[in-house]
């Protein structure tokens, strides 16, 4: 054997010993994270099924829900895609390489959730298609042009969903207490108006006028539900249904800002205990609250002695 084929021979040895050491390397089951994306580079974020899409978008640091409607998005679900989903782990080793188990695990088009984050440019950073919960904490996932099906080790179904109500802000109203110059509340067939005045409020319903304690509980529990008035549901495009109904609510109330600016209010009864309410007369967008809360405004004088 002369020099050169024993080159050749060592040559030979080494590629058959990396090959076997890559496969080694390839079978040894290893945790990492399942989206490839840098998280400061998203600014859209796409959510589709075969019913559904929605889109959130960011602008100017803020998320919004963009699309199929504009609004405000939630923060802490907005939190969750960050921390639960775009962190989510799986192993290495993917649980089936073979298309007949799309079914089985709720990744075909047609049976999971597809999730995309894209940049500020619209390019796609990473995308994914969700299937079924396989326990209480994994989830199935593949990549749209891939076979391989992986693990996902965080039930993520409920976060990626195409409910555009989720992922809308249920408070439609931020304003601090102190700017209130006047809250004006009609109810039945009694009215009365609340006024701060120097450190208590003036309780006026035309017959009885006194002063209010600013910690009256009932005094704290209007300026704190209107200070940050959040609402149970959305009713939209259904201002018909319920027009008749707010012609004559059974609850009305006015807000008057240091500003200049105010806030009204109308509320009428759906189904007990469920109420509609208008809020600064639009037609686009009404919402759902609850007798609960109708019942905070629903008060007389000795509730404010």
């Amino acid at each position: 054997m002369n020099k050169k084929q024993m080159i050749y021979i060592g040559i030979l040895v080494v590629l058959v010993i990396v090959f076997i050491l890559t496969k080694i390397d390839t079978n040894v089951e290893k945790r990492i994270q399942f989206f490839q994306v840098d998280s400061t580079k998203v600014q859209t974020i796409e959510i589709s099924n075969i019913k559904d899409t929605i889109r959130l978008s960011k602008k100017d640091d803020i998320w919004l829900l963009t699309f199929p409607m504009n609004s405000p998005a939630r923060k802490h679900e907005i939190k969750n895609l960050f921390t639960s989903v775009l962190n989510a782990e799986t192993s290495n080793l993917p649980i089936s390489e073979n298309e007949r188990s799309f079914d089985k695990y709720k990744v075909t088009v047609s049976q999971g959730t597809k999730i995309k984050f894209l940049d500020e440019n619209n390019n796609l950073l990473d995308e994914a298609i969700i299937g079924k919960n396989l326990s209480s904490g994994s989830t199935s996932a593949r990549r749209p042009e891939e076979i391989k099906i992986y693990r996902l080790e965080s039930n993520i179904t409920r976060i990626v969903t195409t409910d555009a109500n989720k992922w809308r802000e249920k408070s439609i109203l931020n304003i601090d207490e102190n700017n209130i110059t006047k809250i004006s509340v009609i109810w039945e067939n009694n009215a009365y108006e609340l006024v701060p005045a120097d450190s208590l409020w003036r309780y006026d319903d035309g017959k009885n006028s006194i002063g209010v304690d600013f910690n009256n509980k009932t005094l704290r529990d209007i300026l704190t539900t209107l200070s940050k008035l959040k609402i149970t549901n959305f009713v939209d495009d259904e201002y018909e249904k319920y027009e008749q109904k707010l012609q004559m609510p059974e609850l009305e109330i006015g807000i008057e800002l240091f500003d200049g600016t105010s806030h009204y209010l109308r509320i009428a009864l759906d189904e007990d205990p469920k109420y509609v309410l208008q809020f600064d007369n639009s037609t686009d967008h009404l919402y759902s609250i609850y007798s609960n809360w109708v019942k905070k405004f629903s008060k007389e004088v000795m509730d404010f002695k």
